[in-house]
C-alpha cells in the first residue's frame, strides 16, 4: 500500500453529506470535492485517525463512527499508487455554521441529490456515490 487513509461521511437530519471542496495549494486533487479525513499516522489504528482527522479538519465531534468500508482504491497521490481506505459514517446535528473549514477551500453540507454531480478525486467519486446507495445511507435518511 503506497498510503492508508481514514475518511468520515457525516449525513446530517436532511440527509446532507459534509464534504470538503480541496483548495488549489494542495497536489492531490486540488479543486476537487473529498471527504473529511486524511493519512493513518504509523502505529494509528483507522478508527482513531478518523476520529483526530474530524476534528482536526472540521472541529466536530461525533457520539460513535461506524465503519462502512475498507479495502483498496486508486490514490492521487502519484500515477498509479493505491491506497487502503477506511471509511466511516455517523449522523450529526451539526449545521454548516457550526463546521470549522481547518483545511481545504470549504467544508460544507451539501444535499444528497446534488452530491453525484460534483467533481471527487478518484478514490471518493466511487466511495461516496457507493454509500449514497447503501443501506446504511437509507437508514439514516429515513432516520431522520
Amino acid at each position: 500500500m503506497d498510503t492508508r487513509i481514514a475518511g468520515v461521511i457525516l449525513v446530517d437530519p436532511k440527509g446532507r453529506l459534509l464534504l470538503q471542496l480541496r483548495d488549489g495549494n494542495t497536489r492531490v486533487d486540488p479543486h476537487r470535492w473529498c471527504l473529511p479525513g486524511g493519512n493513518i499516522e504509523p502505529g494509528e489504528d483507522p478508527l482513531t485517525a478518523a476520529n483526530r482527522e474530524l476534528l482536526e479538519e472540521t472541529g466536530l465531534k461525533v457520539k460513535e463512527l461506524r465503519l462502512f468500508w475498507q479495502g483498496t482504491a486508486p490514490s492521487a497521490k502519484f500515477p498509479g499508487a493505491v491506497g487502503e481506505f477506511s471509511i466511516f459514517y455517523a449522523p450529526t446535528d451539526a449545521r454548516d455554521e457550526d463546521v470549522v473549514c481547518g483545511e481545504g477551500a470549504a467544508m460544507r453540507f451539501v444535499d444528497g441529490a446534488d452530491v453525484r454531480a460534483l467533481k471527487f478525486g478518484r478514490a471518493y467519486g466511487e466511495i461516496v456515490p457507493r454509500f449514497l446507495d447503501s443501506p446504511q445511507y437509507r437508514e439514516l435518511v429515513n432516520a431522520g
